[in-house]
C-alpha cells in the first residue's frame, strides 16, 4: 500500500481497526490471517480453537452458542492474556510512491482479557453473556530518510480498539440436537498521531514543512449469531456456527496542521465492513480420557472496503474511493484434551490460516497479513468450584508480494478462572 499524504495514514488505521472487527466463528489470534484474534478462553484456545462441536462453558458465547446448554452448572469465567508479536516489512513504511525508511522491523506488546458468565435456565435451555475486546492494539513507527529529497522523517502513533457485548440463548431440541442464538454488540474506536517531514522537493507546497494529524473516530453494529450442535453418537459430536456481518460506520474527526499552525479540519465516515463468518466442526471421543477435535472456518472478507468520506473534503484531506480487493480466506483448526486425573488435564492444538489482505495493500500501514501457524498448550487445575488454567501459544509465517518478503512471529501466556456457582 502506498501513502501519497498523512490522511491516507489516518485511512490506514481505519482498515487496521476495521479489518481487526473480526467475526469469532473464524477464531484464531482474527479471514483467518496473520494478525487475527485467536477467539476466547485459556482452554479453548490451547487445543487451537477447534471447540465448535464441544464447546460446553461460558466461552460457547463465541464458539458456538448452541453449546451453552451443555454447560453442568452456572459458571463465571475470566480470562487474560499477554504476549509480543514480531513483524517484517521488506519495503517498510511506505509514503509518496517510495519506501525511504531504513528500518523493516516492528516489536508490539499487547495485553487482553475476556469475561462471561453462563446460566442454565432448567434441563433444555440456558443464557449466556460476555464482554471481550477482539483489538487491544497500538502502533508506533519512527523512521528517518535525512538523504531523501521528499520525506526526510515520520513518527506515526496509532490505537486501536474493537470489543464485542454479547447476549446467547441455547436450547435443547431433543435428545441429539441444540441450537443456540446470540446477539453481538460491536464497538469500534480508532486514534492516530502523526508527524511527517516533507523534504526539499516535496511538490504541492508542502516542501520543508512538517505536517501533522490527529484522527479520532468510533461507531458500533449489531451481529447475529446462530449455532447447531448434533450428538451423532456416543463417541462422535458435530458443530456448527454462522455469523451475520454487519456494517459500522465509523465517524470521527481529523485535524491537519502545517509548521504547528492549524490548516484544516473536517468529520468523516469510514463505513467498515465486518465479515460474515461461518465453522463447521466434530469432536471425536477416541477414548474416556481423550478427546480430538477438528474445525474448519471461514470468513467471507471480499467486499471489504477502503473508501472514506470527508464532510468538507479539499487540500489535505479528500476522500478516497474503494483500494482494496481482499480475499475470503479459511482457518484449520485441530485440538485434543486429556485427562490425566480428577483434577488434571491438559490439551494441546494446531491452527493454520490463509491470508486475506491484498498484495497491493499488505504494508505496516496496514497489517502484515501472512499464513500463519499457531501451536498452542495448556493445563488445568480443578477444584470443588474453581478451574485454573495456565497456558501458551506461538505462532509464526511469512510471505513473498509484489517481490517483497512480509513476515510475522509472535507468543503469548493466557491463564483463565472459572467458578461454578
Amino acid at each position: 500500500m502506498k501513502i501519497s499524504t498523512y490522511s491516507d495514514l489516518a485511512l490506514a488505521t481505519a482498515l487496521f481497526a476495521g479489518g481487526l472487527l473480526y467475526s469469532a466463528v473464524s477464531p484464531g489470534g482474527v479471514c483467518a490471517s496473520g494478525y487475527e484474534f485467536d477467539g476466547i478462553g485459556a482452554r479453548a484456545v490451547a487445543r487451537g480453537g477447534a471447540v465448535i462441536a464441544d464447546a460446553d462453558d461460558w466461552t460457547a458465547i463465541y464458539w458456538n452458542p448452541a453449546g451453552l446448554v451443555n454447560a453442568v452448572s452456572r459458571e463465571a469465567g475470566l480470562e487474560l492474556r499477554a504476549g509480543k508479536m514480531y513483524t517484517k516489512d521488506g519495503n517498510s513504511f511506505n509514503v509518496p510512491g517510495m519506501n525511504p525508511f531504513g528500518n523493516n522491523r516492528v516489536t508490539s506488546g499487547f495485553v487482553i482479557g475476556s469475561l462471561g458468565v453462563v446460566i442454565p435456565l432448567d434441563a433444555k435451555s440456558a443464557i449466556g453473556a460476555g464482554v471481550y475486546p477482539q483489538l487491544l492494539q497500538g502502533a508506533d513507527f519512527k523512521g528517518t530518510a535525512p538523504a531523501d529529497p521528499f520525506v526526510t522523517a515520520l513518527d506515526y502513533k496509532s490505537n486501536v480498539i474493537t470489543g464485542v457485548v454479547n447476549v446467547s440463548y441455547s436450547r435443547r431440541l431433543n435428545d441429539r440436537f441444540t441450537a443456540g442464538l446470540g446477539l453481538n454488540a460491536i464497538y469500534g474506536s480508532l486514534t492516530s498521531d502523526s508527524s511527517i517531514n516533507w523534504g526539499p522537493f516535496m511538490p504541492g507546497g508542502l516542501a520543508n514543512t512538517t505536517q501533522k494529524n490527529k484522527s479520532d473516530a468510533s461507531g458500533y453494529g449489531f451481529e447475529g449469531v446462530g449455532g447447531l450442535d448434533y450428538k451423532i453418537n456416543d463417541t462422535w459430536q458435530a458443530g456448527l456456527v454462522v455469523r451475520t456481518g454487519t456494517r459500522i460506520p465509523l465517524k470521527g474527526d481529523e485535524k491537519v496542521y502545517l509548521n504547528g499552525a492549524f490548516a484544516q479540519q473536517s468529520d468523516f465516515t469510514y463505513p467498515v465492513h465486518h465479515p460474515a463468518t461461518s465453522g463447521v466442526g466434530v469432536a471425536w471421543q477416541a477414548r474416556k480420557d481423550l478427546k480430538v477435535t477438528c474445525d474448519l472456518a471461514q470468513t467471507w472478507w471480499k467486499g471489504f472496503s477502503s473508501a472514506r468520506t470527508y464532510d468538507t473534503p479539499g487540500g489535505l484531506l479528500n476522500s478516497n474511493g474503494n483500494t482494496y480487493h481482499w480475499n475470503n480466506s479459511t482457518k484449520f483448526r485441530l485440538g485434543a484434551i486429556k485427562k490425566l486425573s480428577e483434577k488434571y488435564e491438559v490439551m494441546g492444538g494446531y491452527a493454520f490460516d490463509t491470508w486475506a489482505i491484498d498484495r497491493h495493500s499488505v504494508d505496516f500501514s496496514t497489517a502484515i497479513d501472512v499464513p500463519m501457524h499457531r501451536f498452542s498448550g495448556a493445563v488445568t487445575r480443578k477444584w470443588a468450584s474453581v478451574d485454573a488454567t495456565l497456558g501458551a501459544l506461538a505462532g509464526s509465517g511469512r510471505r513473498t508480494a509484489a517481490g517483497v518478503d512480509y513476515s510475522l512471529k509472535g507468543w503469548y501466556v493466557m491463564g483463565e478462572a472459572k467458578y461454578r456457582f
